[in-house]
């Protein structure tokens, strides 16, 4: 059995603009609740993160120095699924060549020296907290 409407069967104008402008401000709602939870998300990770770099300068060990770059790489990988920029930066040094320095590289250079500072015979804690401070740092760069 066909059942076929007229042309005329359809909802009156208030109501269709009325529904559209709920699903807007839902939308726009359910957005600006995604954005604070994945920016409360972000502020806990960076302060475990901060945490963690404090009791490597307290207890100077390789199983803390493992724990930190796992955290430090999840919140790059939480960074880049999310979609947040990697932000590069251009240097024109004495010579002319131009140099791109992105930060997720910068990052992991300081780690390596981390982990030569803590694996050195001479463990300097106000280095190692230098250095974890620097990495807090460039993350913050990389949130921002």
């Amino acid at each position: 059995m066909k059942v076929s409407l007229s042309p005329e069967f359809t909802l009156p104008r208030d109501v269709q603009s009325g529904a559209r402008g709920v699903s807007r401000s839902f939308e726009e709602h359910l957005m600006q609740i995604a954005e604070s939870n994945l920016k409360e998300r972000m502020d806990g990770e960076l302060a475990a993160i901060l945490e963690q770099g404090r009791r490597i300068a307290k207890s100077m060990s390789l199983s803390d120095l493992k724990k930190y770059r796992n955290m430090v790489a999840n919140f790059l990988k939480l960074c880049i699924a999310q979609g947040l920029s990697c932000k590069e930066e251009r240097l024109s040094p004495r010579f002319g060549r131009s140099k791109a320095l992105t930060i997720i590289k910068t990052v992991n250079q300081k780690l390596l020296a981390l982990a030569e500072a803590l694996l050195s015979e001479n463990k300097d804690s106000i280095k190692i907290l230098a250095l974890t401070d620097e990495i807090r740092g460039l993350l913050l760069d990389l949130y921002a």
